[in-house]
């Protein structure tokens, strides 16, 4: 016989909803909003969310959700696939469905239940049009780190840099756009900020390293003289740097650095990393 399942007292109402799995939860979320209120204050929480933008409009979210039940964490990823003018396919882990509501509807009831105004990454995969990123910021205009894929146009990597990055506290970006200028990428106030392309070497100069305003910069990359390190290392010992933002910096050569040159009448040791095992 079917029971009216919110016709139950609240306590048991509530026990019944602490029982569903994640995927079953947002889907019962959406079917009133007293399923909603019901979901919101059930024991799911947010570990991860991620959002993919590509060129067909299409955006891909991916959420990685945790629920508590009988003192074990449950971890469920669900990835929803929403276009702009049709319903939503989303993906269980049983083969993908279609739900009907709008990809807008959808990402601000996923964003409200799991209590969250920021997504965790966002990433940009095969992109071109520039004022596409105006579409991006409007729909996210909160989150954790963004990745710029390396099938970006330049021109959308560059633009994708200065509008969204300073919105982000980590930037990773696959393709070194070709542009005369990468100061202006490098006082963003970021926490961290990684180079990742292997083909275009990031070009920098000692004026680049002088105005970092960056925790932590990577580069996997790098085309950079020996003597304008060596010069980078003395200005900076010289000099009262309590001012100066990164705390770490991790320059790669392709063609390998010769430390000699980069440590030039600089007193240094060489220390070897040690493991310890527990």
């Amino acid at each position: 016989m079917p029971i009216r399942l919110l016709s139950l007292p609240a306590k048991d109402l509530q026990y019944c909803v602490n029982l569903m799995n994640v995927g079953d939860l947002i889907a019962f979320s959406l079917c009133s909003k007293q399923t909603k209120n019901l979901v919101k204050s059930s024991n799911l929480e947010e570990i991860r969310t991620t959002a993919r933008f590509g060129e067909n409009d299409c955006i891909e979210f991916e959420i990685l959700a945790c629920q508590r039940r009988f003192n074990r964490e449950i971890h469920k990823q669900i990835t929803f696939y929403l276009h702009k003018n049709q319903w939503m396919r989303v993906d269980r882990g049983n083969g993908k469905e279609q739900w009907k509501f709008t990809r807008s509807y959808c990402i601000a009831h996923l964003m409200s239940i799991l209590k969250t105004s920021m997504i965790t990454y966002l990433d940009l995969i095969d992109l071109h049009q520039i004022p596409y990123l105006n579409t991006v910021k409007q729909i996210f205009p909160k989150f954790y780190a963004l990745s710029i894929g390396r099938d970006c146009s330049d021109e959308l990597t560059k633009m994708a840099i200065l509008k969204l990055g300073p919105i982000a506290e980590e930037v990773e970006v696959n393709k070194i756009p070709v542009i005369n200028d990468i100061s202006q990428f490098l006082t963003l106030n970021l926490n961290f900020l990684l180079f990742k392309d292997e083909q275009r070497p990031l070009k920098l100069k000692l004026s680049d390293l002088l105005i970092l305003n960056v925790r932590s910069i990577a580069s996997v990359n790098t085309d950079i003289t020996e003597r304008e390190l060596n010069r980078f290392l003395k200005l900076w010992m010289k000099g009262n740097h309590s001012f100066y933002c990164p705390e770490n910096i991790e320059l790669i050569s392709n063609n390998a650095f010769k430390m000699d040159q980069v440590f030039k009448g600089i007193q240094y040791e060489t220390v070897l990393e040690t493991i310890h095992s527990d």
